[in-house]
C-alpha cells in the first residue's frame, strides 16, 4: 500500500491531516465566526420493487459534527443538508479561524471506516413510504435495493458558525 504524506487544511490551521481525506468548506452568507469541522456524506439511493412498478433514485447528503475527542461517528445523530458536492466549496469563502480536529479524522484509516459505516447506515435507514394504486390502496416502506447506495463524497466540510 503506498502511503501519501500528510498535507495541512486551507485556512488558518497547523493541523496535518492525509492527502486522500478530502476537505472542503460549506457555503456560507456570514462574514465572520470560527469553522466548524463536519464530516459531510452525500449519495444517491435506489430504491426498486418491480411489482409495484417502482422505480425511484433519491439524492441525501448529510453531516456530522467532529468534536474535539471524537473516535467513531455516529451517523444515526446526522443532519440532513441540503448542500450538494458540486456546491462544496474548495477554498475558504471567509478568513477565520478553526476549531481543532480530533485527532482521529487526521487517519485515513479511520476516516475510510467512517466512510464504510455511512453506506451501511443509508442502507439500513433509508426508506421509500408510498401508497399503492391497487384496490384497496396499502402504504409501502420499501428499502434500498441490494447495492442500492452509491457513496457520492465523504469528507469532511468546515461550517462557519
Amino acid at each position: 500500500m503506498v502511503t501519501t504524506p500528510p498535507t495541512t487544511p486551507p485556512g488558518p490551521s497547523s493541523q496535518t491531516v492525509a492527502q486522500d481525506i478530502p476537505q472542503l468548506f460549506l457555503p456560507t452568507t456570514s462574514k465572520k465566526g470560527t469553522y466548524s469541522p463536519r464530516l459531510y456524506g452525500a449519495a444517491t439511493v435506489q430504491f426498486r420493487d418491480r411489482k409495484r412498478k417502482v422505480d425511484q433514485p433519491r439524492f441525501v447528503a448529510f453531516t456530522v459534527p467532529l468534536i474535539a475527542g471524537t473516535r467513531t461517528v455516529d451517523w444515526e445523530g446526522a443532519q440532513p443538508c441540503s448542500v450538494k458536492p458540486a456546491d462544496l466549496l474548495k477554498s475558504a469563502p471567509v478568513e477565520a479561524e478553526k476549531q481543532p480536529l480530533p485527532p482521529a479524522a487526521m487517519k485515513l484509516t479511520t476516516f475510510t471506516r467512517w466512510a464504510k459505516n455511512f453506506d451501511r447506515w443509508l442502507a439500513r435507514t433509508q426508506r421509500l413510504d408510498l401508497t399503492t394504486k391497487s384496490e384497496p390502496p396499502e402504504q409501502v416502506s420499501l428499502a434500498p435495493i441490494r447495492g442500492g447506495v452509491s457513496v457520492e463524497l465523504v469528507a469532511i466540510v468546515w461550517e462557519l458558525t
